[in-house]
């Protein structure tokens, strides 16, 4: 553990974090098998719960940024770039390499070297699927090592308000303002897709991350003092988010519209209260969030083969039913790939490592079991 400490928080917003974005492309692909769907309530309940569950990819931004800002409040270490690069760019490259193939096949191309290559470079080098969440964590890193020093004299009531205002003018403007000035087909791209990439749409994630991370203490101690606030304010965010949603205010679909600035904190902040009562971790949390990386890259492949194989049998089943099913067993099995891959050669190079916090959770357990904001890695 090399001394360091974590929370066991991290690890259940972790899990929760990879839970929700697996949650969301379930819900994509039922949609594949049933559309439209004729029940209401189906429809609304779907829905609902891809809107809720897209918070999962703002949520491993800030839990990327705090655990770098709580591990290294003082000086980083010499390897800290290259360690992580070692650990992001492999997966990357190999998963979108894998991913060429379902993008090709979705495009209705015959499968081709040429194609398949194409397909390859643009999402190794554009983050054309959804791998690209690594592209926006590898742009935090190498921020933070830039400016690592000067973030520490960088007070919060001045960086936070500056960054919630770069990243909600962002996101405004993408969310509210339509394409313009390029063909139909290139401004939708860059619109809806490419305006993902920059910091920018990321910004307050990142610093709301970092001085949760640098000032933890103090963190969880005022948690602990707005505990109604807490509570209370994701039914209230979530309950703003769902509405304008019916709405359509915006329009777009994705975790990339302002209202998330709002919703994500409250959900991270009620996480880290309600976990710092646990006096233990459940097992199969600490085992998704080991698992948690391998998960996110795998589990969409999984789901576009697995949409094949359920679509001429649950075509018409319960929309719900089918949901659950995809859910459930591609969560599963992304898990199982990827445990799997890590015990042979350069397994980890393709899906990312698994974390080994399951026995460091056990041990710490059993030595201090009344405390749970101390341990793990």
């Amino acid at each position: 553990m090399s001394g360091k400490k974590l929370s066991y928080e991290i690890l259940l917003l972790r899990c929760i974090g990879c839970l929700f974005v697996a949650a969301v492309h379930a819900v994509i692909m039922t949609y594949r098998i049933h559309d439209p769907i004729p029940n209401e309530l189906y429809r609304l309940a779907l829905n609902s719960i891809r809107t809720i569950c897209s918070v999962g990819t703002p949520i491993f931004i800030f839990i990327t940024e705090f655990l770098i800002a709580k591990n290294y409040k003082e000086d980083l270490p010499k390897q800290f770039i290259s360690k992580r690069l070692k650990v992001l760019i492999p997966p990357y490259i190999a998963m979108g390499i894998i991913g060429s193939l379902y993008k090709v096949q979705e495009s209705g191309q015959p499968f081709t070297a040429y194609n398949l290559g194409m397909q390859s470079l643009k999402n190794i080098f554009l983050a054309d699927y959804n791998g690209y969440f690594i592209v926006i964590i590898i742009q935090f890193i190498l921020i933070h090592y830039l400016f690592h020093y000067k973030l520490k004299s960088w007070p919060a009531k001045i960086v936070l308000p500056a960054s919630f205002l770069v990243n909600f003018v962002y996101l405004a403007f993408f969310n509210f303002v339509p394409p313009f000035g390029f063909s139909e087909s290139t401004g939708n791209y860059i619109w809806y897709y490419l305006s993902w990439m920059p910091f920018f749409g990321w910004a307050f994630y990142f610093a709301l991350g970092y001085y949760c991370g640098k000032h933890y203490d103090k963190f969880i101690e005022t948690l602990n003092r707005r505990k109604w606030l807490i509570l209370a304010a994701p039914l209230f965010f979530g309950a703003v988010l769902l509405g304008t949603k019916m709405l359509g205010i915006p329009k777009v679909n994705t975790s990339k519209t302002i209202w998330y600035l709002f919703f994500m904190p409250s959900v991270t902040f009620v996480i880290f209260y309600l976990s710092s009562k646990l006096k233990s971790v459940p097992n199969f949390v600490v085992s998704i969030s080991d698992h948690s990386f391998g998960i996110y890259l795998t589990h969409a492949v999984i789901m576009r083969v697995f949409v094949l194989l359920y679509k001429p049998y649950f075509a018409d089943a319960p929309a719900i039913v089918t949901f659950v099913l995809i859910y459930v067993t591609c969560v599963g099995l992304a898990m199982a790939v990827t445990n799997v891959l890590n015990k042979v050669p350069f397994g980890k190079y393709l899906v990312g490592p698994v974390r080994d916090n399951a026995k460091a959770v056990r041990k710490q357990q059993g030595l201090d079991a009344p405390s749970v904001a101390t341990a793990a890695k």
